[in-house]
């Protein structure tokens, strides 16, 4: 059996693909603009994780040690304020 065999079902399918394409075609132009952004958004995470990646590997190990030093500084002191 097929749809053909139940025409108010069929009469009731093909209204709903009808209103369904309507929906999606009107919708298309913000899916696309979405979809353009949604590309952007990934570009610019890309591009920021490689930044944070440069800049992880300029400042560490490097700062961890020199902050720990000045941690260490500051508690010798009883932790009084130390400016140059």
């Amino acid at each position: 059996m097929s749809l053909l065999d139940y025409p108010e079902i069929k009469k009731e399918f093909d209204k709903l693909m009808a209103e369904k394409e309507k929906i999606v075609a009107k919708a298309k132009p913000l899916r696309d603009e979405y979809d353009k952004v949604r590309k952007k958004m990934g570009t610019f995470q890309d591009q920021t994780r490689e930044l944070a990646a440069k800049i992880h590997e300029i400042e560490r190990p490097r700062l961890a040690e020199i902050d720990e030093r000045l941690s260490a500084l500051a508690r010798a002191t009883g932790g009084k304020a130390m400016n140059s």
